[in-house]
């Protein structure tokens, strides 16, 4: 893959969260390519502001900043007027994911008549990624009106601009649906900025649909996932997901790693070994 990172909800469990500063420590000293940052809290918000240094001080990338927007809420509300704000200043990072929801539930998940108010909001935030050289990944979320990969597909369909693309998530591809991995792979391919991987089983109703877990746990068959991609010829930025798994952060870091070159080993050997 270009570059391997690791998102930042490794970071965040039961009994509080790493620093910044920490994070970028763990991930240099266990090989990774690049850091990230979800903006889900005021601390987040603030460690924007560190971004620029993360490079001179750690020899990492920022792999992308990941926003939640409710494209049901006008321009002046002061959390769309944080994300548009966001986007004129970040300095450090040239991608940023956004989850689209629909916060009134005037729609429910992946209804086509809410495309308008998110081909409006993407369409005025292009306009400033164009000033700014920031690429637009749409982020595919399980429970969000922007649920599934085809509907991150028919929006970048529709707008055809060069600098919005897609994130595609093993997690919540698998957890809303799981199916037909090469043809979702291959539809994908085109808009594919970065694609996220965790293992994953699926659970009882109640919560989550599925689990997340080390790469080398769960159900879900990460060899045969990576095997498609490189079928499909991706080589992209590959990431880790860790939301919710809680415990020592560091170990599941290095056991992603360990177990991707793994994978990574077994793939460059066998590369007919792909799924039927």
């Amino acid at each position: 893959m270009e570059s391997v990172y690791a998102m930042d909800t490794f970071f965040y469990n039961s009994l509080g969260h790493y620093p910044f500063e920490v994070r970028c420590e763990m991930l240099r000293e266990l090989g990774y390519d690049a850091a990230y940052l979800t903006l889900w809290d005021e601390q987040a918000w603030t460690d924007l502001e560190k971004l620029p240094q993360v490079k001179d001080d750690y020899g990492l990338d920022i792999a992308a900043v990941y926003a939640v927007l409710d494209v049901t809420l006008p321009k002046e509300h002061t959390e769309a007027a944080k994300i548009v704000a966001m986007l004129e200043t970040i300095q450090g990072c040239s991608r940023v994911e956004l989850a689209l929801t629909m916060g009134d539930s005037r729609y429910v998940p992946s209804d086509p008549d809410g495309d308008r108010l998110a081909l409006e909001w993407l369409s005025y935030l292009l306009q400033i990624a164009e000033r700014r050289g920031i690429q637009i990944s749409l982020y595919h979320h399980v429970f969000f009106w922007l649920e599934r990969w085809e509907d991150a597909h028919r929006l970048i369909s529709k707008l055809s601009h060069p600098l919005l693309g897609m994130t595609f998530s093993s997690f919540h591809w698998y957890a809303v649906d799981g199916t037909k991995l090469n043809e979702a792979v291959s539809a994908c391919l085109p808009y594919l900025h970065a694609v996220n991987i965790c293992g994953s089983r699926k659970l009882p109703p109640g919560g989550l649909p599925a689990s997340i877990e080390c790469i080398d746990q769960g159900e879900l068959d990460l060899f045969g996932f990576l095997a498609a991609l490189k079928k499909h010829g991706y080589c992209g930025p590959l990431g880790f997901q860790g939301y919710g798994m809680g415990g020592d952060t560091y170990s599941h870091l290095e056991r992603n790693k360990k177990a991707l070159k793994l994978i990574e080993d077994r793939l460059a050997k066998h590369p007919n070994w792909l799924l039927a």
